[in-house]
């Protein structure tokens, strides 16, 4: 995600250094980009000459007068008596710099969810799933393949991985990974605080500019979400107006997450390894799609993606009748993959999924 621009103002140097030393060394330095101020008109010179600023986070004694007419998005005060009365603009100076932070950023996100100009209009963010009936196709390969090469277009792309074994570590640096509870908690009481926490828990990945999420959930919480509950997240991504796509990582089953997903996208890559087993699963799946979807246009849907093909399709599963919209080679190199980063440097089968990705474009 991109940095939150922060103005910190207070005459106390000595605080406003310890929460610039803080964000420096903690997870907050990928969230925000700080500027301190213990001056009132250095502040005001300073805001002056600025475009756009994310948040104003001042000491009542540095708050300019006005402050209107500066370019700041949140204005947030810092108080420093626990008795005086507080709006939701206000937070207690002195409190765990962590808990002031996370404050800060949710009274941000909840402001902006209601006033900021969306990145992407209405109905314009598109959803694609990837799936298989039978696992070991290879999904997620396919899924951050596809997301690298849509990223590359000036797109923004978030990965979403709806898998029980979820396989964003192999993807991302989460090497700072935030519990899962609270994202848990929030979609089942379905929070109000929802969408600004759902932004502190996402991620950047800073070669690819994919966003992610930083939580990484077991495969007994994953079981435990409900349609509604995915249908939630999903809502909140969609209408956050920050993405032009969002790839969405299934499950090789029908559970309640993949049930959601296909019902929501716009686009369904559906993988089919080079084997009878995975065109027999595919065919007899579909039509059970269709009425568990109760969505009689359902393979409209759906792209048919041969994965590790070799240049010729067997009469034996040309006799399955699957319309093939797309092929992808089998990359020898893959026979032993040590790292995340080694599924994303094949060109020859980025070149197959610029056309996948022109196949689905032009639908």
């Amino acid at each position: 995600m991109k940095k939150v621009s922060l103005i910190i103002a207070d005459p106390d140097t000595s605080y406003i250094e310890s929460l610039a030393h803080y964000i420096r060394n903690s997870e907050f330095i990928s969230k925000f980009d700080v500027k301190l101020f213990s001056h009132k008109d250095r502040l005001e010179q300073f805001l002056s000459g600025e475009k756009h600023i994310d948040v104003l986070l001042t000491n009542t004694k540095l708050l300019p007068e006005n402050v209107d007419r500066f370019p700041a998005d949140s204005v947030i005060t810092l108080k420093e008596n626990k008795d005086d009365e507080y709006t939701k603009q206000d937070l207690f100076k002195y409190q765990p710099i962590s808990s002031l932070l996370s404050q800060v950023l949710s009274i941000h996100y909840e402001q902006s969810d209601q006033t900021f100009e969306k990145v992407v209009k209405k109905g314009n963010t598109q959803l694609i799933s990837i799936y298989s009936a039978s696992g070991g196709a290879g999904k997620t390969t396919v899924a951050i393949n596809l997301a690298k090469q849509i990223a590359a277009q000036n797109k923004r792309v978030f990965y979403l991985n709806l898998e029980l074994i979820n396989s964003t570590p192999l993807l991302f640096n989460m090497e700072q990974e935030l519990p899962s509870s609270p994202l848990l908690n929030l979609l089942k009481n379905k929070s109000e605080q929802l969408t600004s926490k759902l932004n502190e828990m996402k991620a950047t990945d800073r070669s690819t500019n994919i966003d992610f999420f930083n939580v990484l959930l077991s495969g007994q919480e994953m079981a435990d979400l409900t349609e509604d509950e995915i249908d939630l997240l999903i809502k909140k991504l969609v209408n956050s107006g920050n993405y032009n796509y969002i790839i969405i990582d299934l499950d090789s089953t029908v559970n309640s997450s993949v049930i959601t997903a296909l019902k929501k996208s716009d686009y369904i890559v559906w993988l089919l390894n080079n084997d009878i087993q995975s065109f027999h699963k595919t065919r007899y799946l579909l039509e059970e799609l269709h009425g568990i979807l109760n969505d009689g246009r359902f393979s409209n849907r759906v792209s048919f993606v041969l994965n590790r093909y070799t240049g010729k399709l067997d009469v034996k599963l040309a006799n399955f009748g699957l319309k093939i919209d797309a092929f992808l080679p089998l990359v020898p190199q893959w026979k032993e993959v040590l790292s995340g980063s080694e599924i994303t440097s094949i060109s020859v089968f980025n070149e197959y999924i610029g056309k996948l990705y022109q196949h689905l474009s032009d639908q």
